[in-house]
């Protein structure tokens, strides 16, 4: 009996741990999403709109700083820190009241983002005017680094043991490698031309980086930092996005208006596809299954099998799609179209538009996020 109770005793000790490590891991990682409210950035009107997912209805606008880009939810849920590119500011809601607690000046630039450390307990806020990374206390709203790095940072990514982020740098044609205990650029290496966006493969082995400027994808080792290989891939690559398991990238290249589907395992073009014209965000469904891509030019989105790697629809929606998110629970994709000032809702399940039609917001609408 004794070694019954001493079994069960280390296997629920097991668990206990899994399950820590795993909160630990959601705590930092870029995309845990939520079904309940969507966020939406105007940058045309300095709001945040803010949409009840049952609804499908506007329930709040709220005033914020000159050119709200982006939005991003505190893995605790009770906080929203909107970057403002053209007043430079980070505004700091409470959730779910949407009462403003800080104003953070001098903090962000254009393009601008924010992502949260391990444990939600610093914010790191690119700003791409003055060529640094803002380091914020969540629970006061407070200044506590600046971080140098290259030339017109605004994307960033946090690494899967949060103990680094990766800032491309599109004048310097590097990535900085920030050591996030220290506050402090650990290296920096090359990554092509024009150096745009950044992700992390979902096994947490390598970094990808798109060269906008040399129509490459930057292979980096995400243990070693070394930069493993460059590889060709279409016109102007932008936005990247890992399918399930890490196996594959698939790269939205918005010169061309095709995708390059990356196979890690030799870090080759495995296939190209087309898509529809002037590619620009793409969001994977909680499955793995599908992935759904916002063309700006031709105003759909395609819809990408991650299991024959073939487009199987094209959605229309509204003008210039931009930003594109999927609710957590694998219901809705929200797309962010910035030429009609709405939103729309595509329905996953039937591969269409919401019946009850888009949804205004304010004008030229950016960033989406869920809560």
């Amino acid at each position: 009996m004794t070694g019954i109770r001493r079994a069960v005793s280390i296997g629920l000790l097991a668990a206990v741990w899994l399950l820590i490590s795993v909160s630990g891991v959601l705590a930092h990682r870029v995309g845990v999403r939520g079904s309940q409210a969507l966020y939406v950035a105007n940058e045309g009107s300095n709001t945040v709109s803010v949409i009840d997912v049952e609804s499908m209805k506007v329930t709040a606008t709220i005033p914020v700083g000159a050119g709200p880009q982006h939005v991003a939810i505190s893995p605790d849920r009770h906080h929203a820190f909107v970057t403002c590119g053209r007043s430079k500011e980070v505004w700091i809601l409470a959730l779910p009241r949407h009462t403003v607690v800080a104003v953070v000046p001098e903090a962000t630039g254009p393009g601008g983002q924010t992502v949260f450390g391990y444990g939600g307990t610093y914010a790191y806020v690119t700003n791409s005017l003055d060529s640094r990374v803002t380091v914020i206390e969540v629970a006061t709203g407070k200044k506590v680094a600046l971080i140098p790095v290259g030339e017109l940072p605004t994307k960033i990514h946090i690494s899967p043991d949060g103990g680094h982020a990766y800032v491309p740098s599109e004048r310097s044609n590097t990535v900085a490698v920030l050591n996030l205990s220290l506050n402090v650029v650990a290296s920096e290496l090359p990554a092509g031309v024009r150096p745009y966006a950044v992700a992390i493969s979902t096994d947490g082995k390598y970094l990808v980086v798109s060269g906008a400027g040399s129509n490459t994808i930057t292979v980096i080792d995400v243990g070693t930092h070394k930069v493993l290989r460059r590889i060709p891939v279409g016109d102007d690559p932008h936005h990247v996005v890992f399918g399930p398991g890490g196996g594959f990238a698939y790269v939205l290249n918005r010169g061309s208006n095709s995708v390059s589907i990356l196979q890690m395992a030799n870090r080759q073009v495995m296939a190209t596809i087309p898509v529809g014209k002037e590619p620009s965000e793409a969001d994977i469904t909680p499955s793995g299954s599908y992935i759904y891509i916002t063309n700006m030019g031709s105003n759909d989105v395609s819809v990408i099998s991650t299991r024959t790697s073939a487009v199987v629809g094209t959605i229309p929606v509204g003008t210039r799609p931009h930003d594109i998110v999927i609710s957590g629970d694998g219901r809705y994709a929200f797309v962010a179209n910035t030429g009609s000032d709405d939103i729309s809702v595509i329905n996953l399940l039937s591969q269409e538009e919401e019946g009850a039609g888009r949804i205004p917001v304010g004008k030229q609408p950016g960033g989406l996020t869920l809560w």
